[in-house]
């Protein structure tokens, strides 16, 4: 099998440098170095955009379903300015920065108050999305440190939201249990 830089370099050699700069959304200059393999940039986003372009490799969105990895970086990449106006490009916007398994940005580019994901699974069911403590505590920390004016009211914030945390995790749990026992 064909490393991605293997099919990359293929398919520059079989038509033009400017075609695939074209189809990948990327410059010339960025096309030629990563080619030559002196591209000082970021390596994981062009590998991600030439396996979904160019190798057809999908990832599964909480919002579209199977998506190519390239669109998917795509999507995340699209500031607030960009995004339309319908209830799905908002949800969209939404959930790249909500902790999808499959976004590439920075912390400092999440959400302060992300949505709920869940993720289609193939018979067409809706999975809640695993439970993830330690994002759930950092997100809850960022809150608590921007909403605070000093360090003892962040303290007292992260309390009252950690609090609000439990009970809503207790609330589930609760249903879990109630709904394997009338199984």
């Amino acid at each position: 099998m064909d490393t991605w830089l293997e099919v990359l370099q293929a398919e520059v050699a079989a038509s033009s440098l400017a075609l695939v700069a074209e189809k990948l959304g990327l410059s010339r200059t960025t096309i030629s170095q990563v080619c030559n393999e002196k591209y000082p940039g970021d390596m994981a986003r062009v590998r991600t955009l030439v396996e979904g372009a160019l190798m057809g490799n999908k990832v599964r969105c909480p919002i579209l379903g199977d998506i190519p990895a390239h669109q998917c970086l795509a999507h995340q990449r699209r500031g607030p300015s960009e995004v339309g106006s319908s209830p799905m490009d908002i949800k969209l916007w939404k959930a790249c920065r909500s902790g999808c398994p499959h976004s590439q940005l920075t912390e400092a580019q999440q959400l302060r108050r992300p949505m709920r994901l869940s993720v289609e699974q193939g018979s067409g069911q809706q999975k809640a999305a695993r439970y993830d403590a330690e994002a759930t505590l950092s997100r809850l920390r960022r809150q608590a440190k921007s909403d605070g004016d000093n360090a003892s009211s962040s303290l007292r914030i992260l309390s009252e939201l950690l609090a609000e945390e439990l009970k809503i995790m207790g609330i589930k749990y609760n249903r879990l249990l109630d709904k394997q026992e009338g199984k």
